[in-house]
């Protein structure tokens, strides 16, 4: 599905609706082969208009790149594509026979496209969905079926850590260990990947040779330097292992420095917990940034919050509930009180932090067409964002605003997309290793969940 050279047999590609809805420009991805648009999926796009979110606005998007394609000709004959194929929209297989079983609905309206095309033409017919139960009906129906691949992310980005461990000689080490930088080709690799080079903000865990001391670090501009913020405890927290130690580095370096922080990793890894210490602290103990916008990815989200009764923390709560906890538990562990009148105080202070504008919680929705200045902008469960959501937030940052992502990418809760599809597998592929990004990814034993949740979650997997 991916582009071709012009000597591959032209093929017939059949788009289902919510391929549009995901990339309003894939006939521009399918090369100089044929693109075949049943008419049921005009109709499910003018269905779905008017719905709110990501959603919303690819299917109006789609409709004018179609309202486009029909001023430069028919497009029930076949109008060109910018990559030399051909997209023409029919409605010809009403006649085509389905299993009895089977309901009038659009989806079988669209495979009845696919079986009448195949059973017509004398070359490859391939339907593309996201739709898992329309690719299993196409099984049925002895069509080739595939998932659009576009925007699919190979497993040698997803398993990008932003970490390693490696070794340096005792001359080295103890250079380091006095704040003097070490080039980077004078590490060596402690485990098997040896011919992978050090990436920028990578973070190391360096052992001396000779005398097994450990150190951590990490990579700027070609060069291993010592972490900036080993010392600090944001908001008064103790980092409990490497991999929060790192995570503090990253969050707490500045904007300028590093925008972009992407933190990936199993629920129980304290991903929000960090995020929201370190945030607090450069907005609420610090003033670095005018305040902390938090929004997250879900079904929920692509709805205004507007429509929801209540005050602004009341219409967030249900949406942003993780978050919540977290800020509860912050805010009770930075100052001792009496147990009396605890619950009540715990909620006073997090309303205090909402109502004088030092957090925010917004819909997704809200952040399209804007541009964000000074400010931290926090993404939960970014692995729920589509790849075009994704491009919509990197693409919202302004001067002197620092994002953060954090998500588990084995944790998909949107049918639409799986691990290799999702908005924070396209934020790994396309910043990792960038001067502007640091990623972070947690370990499974770096899990900070209780003996009981942990014990479960092991006997689960």
């Amino acid at each position: 599905m991916a582009k071709t050279k012009k000597s591959d047999k032209q093929r017939v590609y059949i788009l289902d609706t919510n391929i549009f809805m995901a990339d309003p420009d894939c006939f521009n991805q399918f090369g100089h082969h044929i693109i075949v648009v049943p008419d049921m999926v005009i109709e499910e796009l003018d269905d779905n208009k008017k719905a709110t979110g990501d959603k919303g606005y690819n299917t109006r998007q789609s409709l004018r790149n179609f309202d486009a394609l029909r001023r430069k000709g028919n497009l029930t004959k076949g109008v060109p594509t910018d990559c030399g194929g051909i997209i023409r929209i029919t409605s010809d297989y009403d006649h085509v026979i389905l299993p009895a079983g089977w309901k009038d609905k659009p989806d079988n309206r669209i495979l009845q496209v696919a079986k009448g095309l195949k059973e017509e033409l004398d070359q490859p017919v391939i339907l593309v969905s996201k739709d898992t139960n329309v690719r299993i009906k196409a099984d049925i129906l002895k069509v080739k079926a595939e998932d659009y691949k576009h925007e699919m992310i190979d497993e040698d980005h997803l398993r990008y850590n932003g970490r390693n461990e490696i070794l340096l000689t005792d001359k080295e080490f103890q250079k380091l260990a006095q704040g003097i930088p070490v080039e980077v080709k004078k590490a060596k690799f402690e485990r098997s990947n040896k011919e992978r080079t050090l990436l920028e903000n990578e973070f190391l865990h360096i052992t001396n040779q000779t005398t097994f001391e450990t150190l951590p670090a990490k990579v700027r501009e070609n060069f291993i330097i010592n972490l900036q913020y080993q010392s600090v405890h944001p908001f008064g927290v103790h980092p409990k292992n490497i991999g929060q130690l790192f995570a503090i580095e990253a969050l707490l370096s500045s904007a300028e420095e590093v925008p972009l922080v992407i933190l990936k990793g199993s629920a129980g890894t304290a991903k929000t917990f960090l995020t929201l210490a370190c945030a607090l602290q450069q907005c609420a103990e610090e003033n670095i940034y005018r305040k902390i916008t938090i929004t997250r990815a879900n079904v929920e989200f692509d709805k205004e919050i507007g429509a929801l009764p209540g005050d602004e923390i009341n219409k967030v709560a249900p949406l942003l509930r993780g978050c919540m906890d977290n800020l509860e538990l912050l805010v009770d562990a930075k100052s001792v009180k009496s147990r009396e009148g605890r619950e009540d105080d715990i909620r006073g202070k997090v309303a205090y932090l909402f109502d004088h504008g030092y957090i925010s919680a917004e819909a997704m929705s809200f952040l399209r067409g804007r541009s964000l200045t000074r400010q931290i902008l926090y993404v939960d469960e970014a692995q729920n964002t589509s790849p075009s959501q994704m491009k919509g937030i990197l693409t919202r940052v302004g001067e002197g605003t620092k994002l953060i992502l954090s998500g588990d990418l084995n944790q998909i809760d949107n049918p639409r997309l799986d691990k290799h599809n999702n908005g924070l597998a396209y934020a790994l592929k396309l910043m990792a290793g960038d001067p502007l990004c640091a990623v972070v990814g947690f370990t499974d034993n770096e899990t900070t969940r209780s003996a009981l949740a942990a014990k479960v979650a092991t006997l689960i997997e």
